[in-house]
Formats: structure tokens, C-alpha cells, sequence
């Protein structure tokens, strides 16, 4: 995990393979800082065509990669309030 640094460094030190590590504080999460959960009011059928991504990941955990794809619904097709969605996941391996 990255971690940005807003302020200048003003010390540093380096640590001996004796010393135990020090043990950084938990980030503090606000329990509102989450994204707005949207939902459709009326029912939506699946299309035939989906626009979508595929990601390969890889895991030092697995031997094989994981296939995650996307697929997104585009609602109001040509408006100014045209959007994509996710409509649905796959998770694959090998």
C-alpha cells in the first residue's frame, strides 16, 4: 500500500536487523466517506450486446492468474445523461 507524504521530511534513520519494526497507526475511516449508492427505480433486462473489461491478475497466492471481467450497461444511450454501470462480474481462473 502507498502511503503520500504531504510534508517534508525533516529526519530519518535507518533501522538495525535486531529492532523490531515499529508498528504504524491505523488510518482513521469515516464511516460517510464511502461512495453514494444509486439505485435504478425501474427493472432492467439484460441486453445482448455488454460492454466490457477484462483484467488479469496475478497472485503470488495462486498458481494460475485470476480473469476479472466487467461488464457495464450504458444507460440513456445517446443524452447528455448517458452513463455506464456495472451490470456484471466474472471471476475466472486457469
Amino acid at each position: 500500500m502507498a502511503i503520500k507524504i504531504n510534508q517534508k521530511i525533516t529526519a530519518y534513520s535507518v533501522a538495525k536487523p535486531d529492532e523490531p519494526a515499529p508498528v504504524a497507526a491505523a488510518p482513521v475511516v469515516d464511516e460517510d466517506a464511502g461512495a453514494e449508492v444509486v439505485h435504478l427505480h425501474e427493472r432492467v433486462e439484460r441486453p445482448e450486446m455488454l460492454e466490457g473489461t477484462t483484467y488479469k491478475i496475478r497472485s503470488p497466492l495462486f498458481e494460475h492468474a485470476l480473469y476479472v471481467t466487467i461488464n457495464d450497461i450504458v444507460l440513456n444511450i445517446g443524452t447528455e445523461h448517458e452513463m455506464r454501470r456495472p451490470f456484471e462480474v466474472f471471476i475466472n481462473s486457469k
